[in-house]
């Protein structure tokens, strides 16, 4: 759904971007466009982490920060980059999903 991706680009350029970089590559945040997860890449673990949060690890709960249909927006988005390859990808971490 265009509409749904459109708007997770959006919440994700204004509250992921500073992290994660603006095509996903990775800053201070982990890499989103390669194979390699920390916390689980699938879609389920992915929303999960978008909407609990790691808070040890610098990346907060966005459930109750975001509403529902931001973060499920955001997490279609972030599924929609795996494997998109932008320029200078941070390297990569945690364990390989196939």
């Amino acid at each position: 759904n265009q509409e749904v991706m459109a708007k997770g680009r959006e919440v994700y350029s204004a509250n992921c971007t500073a992290c994660h970089g603006d095509a996903g590559q990775g800053v201070i945040g982990p890499n989103l466009t390669d194979a390699y997860w920390i916390h689980g890449g699938s879609n389920e673990e992915i929303l999960t982490m978008l909407r609990k949060g790691y808070v040890a690890k610098g990346m907060p709960p966005w459930e109750g920060t975001l509403p529902p249909e931001d973060v499920n927006a955001v997490t279609a988005y972030v599924i929609s980059i795996k494997g998109t390859n932008p320029p200078n990808p941070k390297a990569p971490e945690g364990e390989k999903i196939n």
